[in-house]
């Protein structure tokens, strides 16, 4: 017969579903070069923020700094433009596609953060 593996040797538990997604830390901002774009958020707050981005950033990029902005977690946060009003969730190519495909260039981005 076999016997039964030790109890120490059980694989750990899985994390709870009621722990938080972590908020991220802040990237490093490129230096103002050629190949940088500029995007403003504002925030909940009402707060304003400029911040540069090399243009082959992906737009996943933007929601990874709004989210550091805001010290909330990516999964919580949306971004918008404001006019063209578009959120950018669900922008053509998906996250990867690269900021100066996405004409965010310049752009304010409306921050918004859901509950849930």
């Amino acid at each position: 017969t076999l016997a039964a593996a030790p109890a120490s040797a059980a694989a750990p538990a899985a994390p709870s579903a009621d722990v938080q997604e972590a908020p991220p830390a802040l990237p490093q901002e490129p230096s103002e070069a050629a190949g940088t774009l500029r995007v403003s958020f504002r925030l909940p707050s009402g707060q304003r923020v400029a911040r540069r981005f090399l243009q082959t950033d992906s737009v996943e990029q933007m929601f990874i700094v709004a989210a550091a902005l805001c010290s909330k977690p990516v999964s919580l946060v949306d971004l918008s433009t404001q006019f063209p009003t578009r959120a950018l969730r669900g922008i053509d190519g998906g996250l990867q596609t690269p900021m100066q495909d996405a004409n965010v260039a310049g752009s304010m981005v409306v921050v918004s953060v859901r509950n849930k």
